[in-house]
C-alpha cells in the first residue's frame, strides 16, 4: 500500500528539536539502519517533553509508550543535519498521540506516531489527562491540511 503524504510537511509540526545523523547509525548498507529512526523519533519526542514540563524521572505523573508506528520514506545517509517535528494529533482520556517527522532539510525522511498514556509512578496505573495537561497539549495540535 502506498504511503501517504499525512504529515510530510515542515508545517505540520509544531515543536522542532535538532538531531544529527551519526557514524555508528549506519548498517553494512553504508545507509541509516532503521533503528536509528526510532531514536531520532524519541529524542525528539524527549525534548518536546521537557519542554512542555510532562517529563519527570519519577513522580506521580509520568508518561509510558503505548505504541510506536514508524513509516520509512527516503534512505538517509552520513553525514546529515536533521530536524524532528512534533504535533499532537489527538487526546484521549488518559492517553495523546504524538505525530514526528524526520527531515533532512525539507525532505520527510519518516513519520511515525506515538501514543503514550499518563500513568501513576507508584501504582503503575493509568491517569486521566487533566485539564490543565490539555490546555498545555492544546498548542501543538496538528491541524488538518
Amino acid at each position: 500500500m502506498p504511503l501517504g503524504t499525512e504529515g510530510t510537511r515542515p508545517q505540520d509540526y509544531r515543536y522542532w528539536a535538532d538531531e544529527r545523523v551519526r557514524f555508528y547509525d549506519l548498517d553494512l548498507m553504508g545507509h541509516v539502519n532503521n533503528v536509528a529512526y526510532t531514536i531520532y523519533a524519541e529524542s525528539g519526542r524527549a525534548a518536546f517533553l521537557r519542554h512542555i514540563g510532562f517529563w519527570t524521572e519519577t513522580g506521580a505523573r509520568q508518561n509510558v509508550i503505548a505504541r510506536l508506528e514508524i513509516d520509512y520514506r527516503q534512505e538517509l545517509k552520513y553525514p546529515n543535519e536533521l530536524r524532528v517535528g512534533i504535533n499532537v494529533q489527538r487526546m484521549g482520556g488518559s492517553s495523546f498521540v504524538l505525530g514526528v517527522g524526520i527531515f533532512a532539510g525539507e525532505v520527510c525522511v519518516a513519520t511515525a506516531r506515538a501514543t503514550l498514556v499518563r500513568f501513576d509512578g507508584q501504582t503503575r496505573k493509568a491517569l486521566a489527562l487533566t485539564e490543565d495537561e490539555r490546555a498545555t497539549l492544546a498548542p501543538y495540535l496538528a491541524t488538518p491540511a
